[in-house]
């Protein structure tokens, strides 16, 4: 068997994090420049149905039966090989190398499962088609995040625009004009489980007031959606900033964020807010063209760790 590579996308979510898991929608676009790839091997004169993991950047090089069973890559394969329904597992090496950083909002844990299963199917001949790569997905998303929306598997599997509204078919959303983005890290890493738990520990305790923040988020998913159809950037960084301030009351903000945020706005940014789980990871910001390399400059001055642009084109 040739070697197989794969890849899968990061996700931004522009709108409605955290809303989108209590049945608000969200808007997300795929980050289609920052990819995690998986590439598979044969391990010639291995005992058969041997698998093993190479993945530096989390510090992997073990056979795949000495992983946790609730180990991300450990599920993602197993889930896969179950929907291949083979006979023989396949004897091989499956190597995983991100371009952007794990446990920060852009989405590493979806990418890596839909990366791996692309991967393993085509190397054993059967490509899994997108909806069953986007199940398999959102099952190992349950196992890291408990309670997810499903928003990240789907954007990435499909890596098209969307807005996404739990128990609802995806609306895919075609943009009226390129727009451009910077996005920034903190440098603080943050689980979106842990996020993802303390608002809903929140809500117990605030349930009327939780879900009226919730409700204005889910508002502003409308807005911007129609902005970005129109090719409105006035209207979506309006959106983005106000759906900011709303996860700022949540507390799903931190220090590093609100730094970095203020600063693209004080620079000329169109919009800004934190983007994924929050509490850390990154942020996301709408600019004119014009303004990219100052905008970037006073991020980097203003502490930010790694700077990404990247862009929606018109459709």
């Amino acid at each position: 068997m040739p070697n197989i590579a794969s890849s899968a996308c990061a996700k931004l979510i522009l709108l409605g994090e955290h809303a989108v898991v209590y049945g608000q929608p969200a808007l997300a676009i795929p980050f289609s420049s920052q990819r995690i790839k998986a590439t598979v091997e044969p391990l010639i004169g291995s005992p058969s149905g041997l698998i093993r993991i190479i993945a530096p950047q989390l510090g992997l090089d073990t056979p795949l039966e000495e992983l946790s069973e609730d180990n991300l890559i450990a599920q993602a394969l197993t889930l896969s090989l179950e929907a291949l329904e083979l006979t023989q597992r396949p004897t091989c090496v499956l190597r995983i190398h991100s371009s952007f950083p794990f446990a920060s909002g852009l989405g590493s844990s979806a990418a890596i499962t839909i990366a791996i299963a692309r991967a393993i199917s085509s190397f054993v001949g059967h490509p899994l088609p997108v909806e069953e790569v986007n199940a398999i997905a959102f099952k190992t998303e349950q196992l890291m995040h408990g309670n997810p929306s499903g928003i990240d598997n789907t954007v990435i599997a499909y890596e098209r625009p969307l807005v996404f509204t739990k128990g609802f078919p995806v609306e895919f959303v075609m943009p009226g004009d390129t727009f451009h983005f910077i996005v920034a890290d903190t440098g603080v890493k943050k689980s979106t489980a842990l996020t993802v738990a303390q608002l809903a520990q929140h809500r117990l305790e605030h349930p009327q007031r939780v879900d009226s923040v919730i409700l204005k988020i889910g508002n502003l998913v409308g807005v911007g959606s129609r902005a970005l159809l129109s090719g409105d950037n006035v209207a979506l960084g309006l959106a983005m900033t106000d759906n900011q301030g709303y996860l700022h009351e949540l507390g799903l903000s931190s220090p590093e964020l609100d730094t970095l945020i203020n600063k693209a706005l004080e620079a000329g940014s169109l919009g800004a807010k934190l983007t994924g789980g929050g509490q850390g990871g990154h942020m996301i910001a709408l600019v004119n063209e014009a303004d990219i390399s100052t905008i970037q400059q006073a991020l980097l001055d203003a502490g930010a760790k790694t700077i990404y642009t990247t862009r929606l084109e018109k459709a």
